[in-house]
């Protein structure tokens, strides 16, 4: 049956599979559950113990919840599931497309959809995107030096989102660099995205050609980014 399967920190994507319980399971990697967030007839088919296990959130469902853990959506025909047509298969791929990262905010959740051209399937236009942004991604985490903050950049602004919850144990740079890690972003790239969010994006310091790969300034004669930005 045609679907569409959502793994964490994956581009959605349409595919064919077997209707047996064996691979339904081995999809969402154990006990399948169903969730019916729309009215019309289909459903998404998750782990059933996905938070329980601790898996990684996946994506925010609208007027739902997250999901953790890999799931798909398929279609609904009497009590067994079917394939979803060619109409439904690409509306909710692009509904799930992005990989999206889960962090505590102040009260609650923030959930943030991102791109990585480097993840199987990223679309061209994302790469060439980023060709457009000299090699910047549109989100970045920082650490502050001597702060015990991280601070949440994006590509083009200025300013920048105070994180201040952090994982049991762990410091702001580390968790900088953990969530990082997670949507793709290097270390060169980190320090671009500070500088670029602190004094502008069309400055030489806000080229991640500019530092290595500890995200430390380059000497003079090894860089090969445009001095005019």
């Amino acid at each position: 049956m045609k679907v569409v399967m959502v793994e964490p920190g994956q581009y959605a994507r349409i595919e064919e599979m077997d209707t047996g319980l064996e691979s339904l399971q081995k999809a969402v990697g154990g006990l399948i559950d169903c969730a019916y967030p729309w009215e019309e007839m289909v459903c998404i088919v998750c782990n059933d113990e996905g938070l329980l296990n601790g898996m990684p959130l996946n994506r925010h469902v609208e007027n739902y919840q997250p999901i953790a853990g890999p799931f798909f959506v398929c279609g609904i025909e009497g009590e067994d599931f079917c394939s979803l047509t060619d109409e439904q298969a690409q509306r909710y791929q692009a509904m799930f497309h992005q990989p999206e990262l889960f962090i505590p905010y102040k009260t609650g959740l923030m959930h943030l959809k991102y791109d990585d051209p480097n993840l199987p399937g990223a679309p061209d236009t994302i790469k060439k995107a980023y060709q457009e942004r000299h090699g910047l991604p549109e989100l970045g985490f920082c650490s502050v030096p001597d702060l015990n903050m991280i601070m949440l950049v994006k590509y083009g602004q200025t300013g920048y989102w105070p994180i201040e919850h952090f994982p049991e144990g762990m410091g702001a740079e580390e968790y900088a660099d953990t969530l990082n890690q997670m949507i793709g972003v290097s270390k060169p790239q980190q320090t671009a995205m500070l500088y670029g969010s602190m004094f502008g994006w069309n400055i030489p310091a806000a080229s991640p050609e500019r530092y290595d790969e500890n995200g430390k300034p380059k000497p003079h004669g090894q860089r090969r980014g445009n001095p005019e930005r």
